[in-house]
């Protein structure tokens, strides 16, 4: 109805009214401008948790969640449904865990991040020199880590290339950086002797020693020079098991050799026990494991992990992690599992002891209030596919088993999967109201059935001296080459160099006659893969098809292409030198799957998966992992690292 209209009406009330309504409007803007800050602060406080899960190819995500190997309500079919995923995430070249870790921190490329592999040379290092190692190398740039700090943010940070002690800007706010091996894994056989401690209790202890044909002694030698002495004792104990009394045996180990002060440990079967000790300043972590216990002979099996220097930061971080979680629990030991001194089943304990304590750590860290960005990694997935990955007709283990070995294989990695997408979806239900998440991988994974070791084709294609002239380092399935500049002169280095690129381009598979590399590329070419560095780059790089990795040394005795396994059972019939060339390949040499290939491979590829308040949902179609850095920055609405190349996905 028209107020003008109506009987009875005052005009005077009515301006009296109006007049009240704008003294309140007045009264509530002044009080929304004092609380502005507060409150801008406070829709301000974004999180954002990153987490890296190593080695995951794009298609497996996306095959398991079509055939139900991942389930509907887990953590990836949250994301893809409610946030935003990448059809396909292009890694940069080359596809390794270093590089690519180092230019997804930095939204730059390796040529500029000066991180051109897992291993590389710099151009004027003495020749004899090792190569250089990705994972303790400068970063020439800024990384989305102190980008954050720089701009007020507290960054959170468990394990991470480029973050560790080595200078103030490789650490974060917190810091658990990821454990740097210290010295090889032990299998100590023991048998007993006649020495006998007693004590104070009257309680006594059999000393044991290593076994004459024990693969180990029992000292823990590390780097620069620590060795600790293990003395180790056996005793009984009782365990009152559903009112039923069983003696349990107990191994007691000590490290500081002083039973007065009591032992440093006590391991009994079937359990792991973890030991933290103090050396020359450091702090290092092993676990222990019996293997076997005979309880006739006395003889007993047991096991060492390799043992790390762990580092925390700032002070106390580091112990206040390890009350929550426990003691690092160690890598899966390749190596040992392939010459049969660690069972396969003790090797999956490993694989997901790590995975649980990678998850645990992420979820003590959410716990504390001041952090605005956290990172978090899991290394399982990478570690399962180097493995057990056996889809290439080609591999030899491809037969075995009846035909049953890929489907077995198969099983192993969809667990693995599985196990990862639970503890994802237990971290992002524990997450802090808010809180966004940024999922990611390095790479994929490429099945291998052949390595070729590049040292032993150059001698056969006509460089016996090759080792004097030409030194290569190798990231899986590609590998930087260069020239000893004081024995190739400038003037000759054109014409040694195409006669080289020749040769290798020259290479070809003994069954199919097709070329082993995908690229062989000079110092030019290089730079339209993103990775001509002018200190690290090769004067050449290689990298092959699919289906092969690259041994950068020369070893006499071995043809230069390997059939790989990690299986002895089917390199039984090859000549000494082979056998001891696999009994001892790595990981990204033997594997049956590896990385470290042109961003362009499809098995390489990676995954972006994101969920959270401020991601939107939608199916995003080509990704490059150079944008994430600006990303996780756009989010946390801060400029994005100084020397980043990619805009942000969204």
């Amino acid at each position: 109805m028209n107020q003008a209209a109506c009987p009875g009406s005052s005009g005077a009330g009515t301006m009296k009214s109006k007049g009240l309504t704008y003294f309140f409007q007045l009264i509530l803007l002044v009080l929304l401008f004092f609380a502005a800050p507060g409150i801008n602060a406070q829709m301000s406080e974004k999180k954002v948790v990153m987490i890296s899960i190593d080695g995951t190819p794009d298609f497996l995500i996306d095959k398991y969640l079509s055939n139900g190997v991942l389930p509907s309500n887990g953590a990836f079919a949250r994301m893809k449904k409610k946030g935003a995923t990448a059809e396909r995430v292009f890694p940069v070249n080359v596809a390794s865990t270093g590089p690519s870790h180092v230019s997804i921190f930095t939204g730059a490329s390796p040529g500029t991040t000066g991180i051109v592999g897992n291993t590389f040379r710099k151009r004027d290092q003495p020749w004899g020199s090792p190569s250089l190692t990705a994972f303790r190398q400068h970063i020439a740039v800024e990384t989305i880590f102190q980008a954050a700090m720089r701009q007020g943010k507290k960054v959170m940070a468990f394990g991470g290339v480029g973050l560790d002690y080595l200078s103030d800007n490789r650490k974060t706010d917190y810091l658990h950086m990821y454990p740097i091996f210290a010295g090889p894994s032990l299998v100590i056989d023991l048998v007993r002797t006649d020495t006998v401690y007693t004590d104070t209790h009257g309680k006594r202890y059999i000393q044991l020693k290593a076994a004459s044909n024990s693969p180990s002694s029992s000292l823990i030698e590390m780097t620069n020079k620590i060795q600790v002495p293990l003395k180790i004792y056996v005793t009984d104990s009782a365990l009152n098991d559903a009112n039923i009394l069983r003696p349990l045996p107990q191994v007691m180990i000590d490290t500081d050799n002083d039973l007065a002060n009591g032992f440093t440990v006590s391991v009994v079967p079937e359990k792991w026990a973890e030991v933290a000790f103090e050396k020359n300043g450091r702090l290092y972590n092993t676990s222990f494991r019996i293997f076997k216990f005979d309880t006739v002979t006395g003889r007993i099996r047991l096991y060492l992990t390799a043992p790390v220097e762990v580092f925390g930061h700032p002070s106390g971080f580091l112990q206040k992690i390890q009350a929550s979680c426990g003691l690092w629990p160690g890598e899966p030991d390749h190596g040992k599992q392939t010459t049969g001194l660690v069972p396969e089943e003790i090797w999956f304990e490993q694989l997901d002891r790590l995975a649980k304590y990678s998850k645990d750590m992420i979820l003590a860290g959410m716990k504390e209030k001041d952090w605005d960005l956290l990172f978090g990694y899991f290394s399982t997935l990478d570690d399962v596919q180097h493995r057990y990955t056996l889809t290439d007709p080609r591999q030899i283990d491809y037969t075995a088993d009846h035909g049953l070995r890929p489907r077995i294989y198969a099983e192993h990695i969809e667990k693995r999967f599985q196990l990862v997408d639970r503890y994802l979806l237990e971290i992002m239900n524990a997450a802090p109201e808010g809180t966004n998440f940024i999922i990611f991988s390095d790479h994929g994974m490429i099945p291998i059935h052949t390595c070729l070791l590049l040292g032993n084709y150059l001698v056969q294609a006509g460089y016996p001296d090759f080792t004097e002239e030409i030194v290569s380092a190798s990231s899986g399935n590609s590998a930087h080459i260069y020239l000893n500049r004081e024995r190739i002169k400038p003037d000759q280095s054109a014409a040694y160099l195409e006669l080289l690129r020749q040769r290798l381009i020259a290479l070809k598979d003994e069954k199919t006659g097709e070329p082993v590399f995908e690229l062989v590329a000079n110092r030019d070419e290089q730079k339209k893969y993103g990775l001509f560095n002018e200190d690290y780059s090769g004067d050449l790089f290689v990298s092959c098809k699919p289906g092969y990795s690259i041994y950068d040394r020369y070893l006499p005795g071995v043809k230069f292409l390997v059939h790989n396994t990690f299986d002895p059972d089917l390199f039984a019939n090859e000549n000494a030198a082979t056998k001891k060339f696999l009994f001892n390949g790595g990981m990204n040499q033997t594997g049956r799957a590896v990385h470290g290939c042109l961003a362009t491979v499809r098995e390489g590829q990676s995954i972006f998966y994101s969920w959270g308040p401020d991601i939107p949902s939608g199916k995003l179609k080509k990704v490059f992992s150079i944008q994430i850095a600006a990303t996780i920055a756009k989010i946390l609405g801060i400029q994005p690292p100084v020397a980043a190349e990619g805009d942000s996905i969204f």
